[in-house]
Parts: structure tokens; C-alpha cells; sequence
């Protein structure tokens, strides 16, 4: 009987073992789980990468002027903008009367395009920015166009106008995506430097305009950038972008969910650059910023690997960081 009493804690013990290795199995540690990074080949309208960019945008200016059908001027700070003769149109095809509302917004700085999430790049090419403006228009809570054969003229000022500019019109999707187009209606949509500084452009467009120029040209040497983050930074809670330092431009650097990597388009070689990185965590935002260059790399493939460790950074003062670009 000695031998039966033995046996029995063994059997118990082996028994609790077998039990312990299957919760091991099909029980997973939640508080790990819930902390582990996740990248998504989409990312989810419900991630914290969508709340922080809507926290960075800048808001818009609302306001209303009256309107005379035989043609209207408004100035508003930095902007002048003209409106000819039966230049307006609702979308039933009514002339508008009394006062129309205005939202209206204005990007001179490399920073203000972070904000707004639009960098400056059409369909993959990298762009040189004048400047980019919003404006829409609404009579009686209908929104208005240009009336056809019309165009309005739109003036700011700009530290540095240069020739060749041309008009970009800004498209958004419903992903949150966003692309500049090259407007090609050069007779009623054109940009010229202005004689008293700054840009006058001419469109018969509303919404989103660019005053801007293609960067890249054709045959043109040009490479990319690839960013490397610590774990917990993710397509689905960080924004990172490169802004140029001797340029007006900002190239993003899209999350790659198969590298686990950030990466650029093609950029110019050899421009001195910043890398900007954005991230907002459990409510808490995150900064970060190194200088690199778009250099090739001896092997003649893209520019080496580039790594930043964010830091903690309070929300105004990630603001204040990007009005200093």
C-alpha cells in the first residue's frame, strides 16, 4: 500500500502541472496584450493617430461680408481677395444675394502644413511651396461656386515669391488621405508673383489652393528616407515627416506595417533636412526631431537608416514647435 500512497501525490502533482501548462496556453496576460504596439495595413478611423491629427489642425476663420452682384473686395489680414461681376453662383444655379459666409485659412509655413496633415507632394512628386489657402463660400447655408466663364483674384504676401509657380488644387479622400493636382486650365487658373510682393493667383475654383512648383525633375538623381522607432510607435498612434531646411517643403514618411518602418518617397540627394515625429500614447503626446541628410548611401541603395526615441512632450508645446518651421 506504500507504493499506492506515493504514487498518488505524483499523479496530483503531474495532474496540476498539465492544468498550469494549459492556462498558460489559452489564457494570455491581458495587461501585456493591451500594451503591445499595433500596425495596421489600414488603419482604423477609431486610432489615436486620427485624434491627433484633428488636435494639430489649426482652426478656421468664419465670418461673413455683403456681397453686391456687380463685384465685391474683402481684405482679411494677410489676404486680398476680388470677386467680379456675377462671379458667383449657387448650386442650383441662383445668384446669391446679402451676405455670404466665409471659412477661410491660410498656410505660409512648412509647420501649418504638418498641422493640417498636407504635405507638399502630388501623386508621389515632391513639391516647392508658395503657400496654400482655403476658402469657401455659402449664401443662405448653400454653398457657392465660381460662375462659369469667371475667375476670382486672390492676393498674399510671401517672404520670398518665386517664378513658375503654378495653381494645385488639394483632394481629400475618404481614408483621411490628401494629394495636390496640378490644375492644367491655365487660362482661368494661373499664379503670378505679384509687384508688390507676394503671390496673385487666379482661379475659378474654391476649397483648397497651392501656390507651388514641382521640386523633382526628370532624371534627376534622388534616393529615400527610412525611420526606425521604438516599438510602441506605430502607424496607428504617429505621424513623422521631413521637412526641408533649405526649401519650402514637407515630404511624409508613410508607416510601412510589414518593416514596422516609416518611409519616404523619393527625395533630392544631399539636402540637409529634419526628421519630425508626432505620437500621441494613453493621452499622452510624444516629440521628436533630428537633422539628417538625403545622402545615398555607399552601396548606391537609399540613405541609411534613421532612429529617434520621442519624447514627452505636453500638446501647446508641440504646437509652438511647429509655428517655429
Amino acid at each position: 500500500m506504500k507504493w499506492i500512497k506515493v504514487l498518488i501525490p505524483c499523479f496530483i502533482l503531474l495532474f496540476l502541472q498539465g492544468c498550469q501548462k494549459n492556462i498558460d496556453a489559452f489564457i494570455p496576460d491581458a495587461i501585456q496584450m493591451a500594451s503591445e504596439p499595433v500596425w495596421q495595413n489600414s488603419v482604423s478611423p477609431n486610432a489615436p493617430v486620427f485624434a491627433l491629427k484633428n488636435e494639430l489642425r489649426k482652426p478656421f476663420l468664419r465670418d461673413s461680408f455683403p456681397y453686391s452682384n456687380t463685384g465685391t473686395f474683402f481684405l482679411s489680414g494677410n489676404v486680398s481677395l476680388t470677386i467680379p461681376a456675377n462671379g458667383l453662383i449657387t448650386g442650383i444655379g441662383t445668384v446669391p444675394s446679402g451676405d455670404i459666409k466665409r471659412e477661410s485659412l491660410i498656410l505660409l509655413k512648412k509647420g501649418d502644413l504638418i498641422s493640417m496633415s498636407m504635405p507638399t507632394v502630388s501623386n508621389g512628386r515632391l513639391l516647392i511651396s508658395g503657400g496654400a489657402y482655403f476658402l469657401g463660400l455659402k449664401n443662405n447655408n448653400a454653398d457657392l461656386s465660381v460662375a462659369p466663364g469667371k475667375k476670382l483674384n486672390l492676393h498674399y504676401n510671401f517672404n520670398v515669391p518665386a517664378p513658375g509657380m503654378k495653381l494645385f488644387n488639394g483632394i481629400e479622400d475618404m481614408a483621411g488621405g490628401f494629394d495636390w493636382i496640378l490644375n492644367t486650365d491655365t487660362f482661368f487658373n494661373r499664379v503670378i508673383p505679384a509687384i508688390n510682393g507676394g503671390y496673385e493667383v487666379h482661379t475659378n475654383g474654391l476649397k483648397w489652393l497651392h501656390t507651388a512648383r514641382f521640386s523633382d525633375t526628370l532624371g534627376a538623381p534622388h534616393t529615400s528616407l527610412t525611420l526606425k522607432l521604438p516599438a510602441n510607435y506605430t502607424n496607428s498612434n504617429t505621424v513623422s515627416y521631413i521637412v526641408f531646411n533649405d526649401q519650402h517643403s514637407v515630404a511624409p514618411l508613410t508607416g510601412n506595417a510589414n518593416t514596422r518602418t516609416f518611409v519616404s518617397g523619393n527625395l533630392p540627394v544631399n539636402r540637409l533636412v529634419t526628421v519630425v515625429v508626432i505620437s500621441k500614447q494613453a493621452g499622452d503626446y510624444y516629440l521628436g526631431k533630428i537633422p539628417a541628410n538625403t545622402s545615398v548611401s555607399s552601396s548606391g541603395g537609399s540613405t541609411p537608416e534613421i532612429m529617434i526615441t520621442p519624447l514627452l512632450t505636453p500638446l501647446p508645446a508641440v504646437k509652438a514647435f511647429l509655428e517655429s518651421l
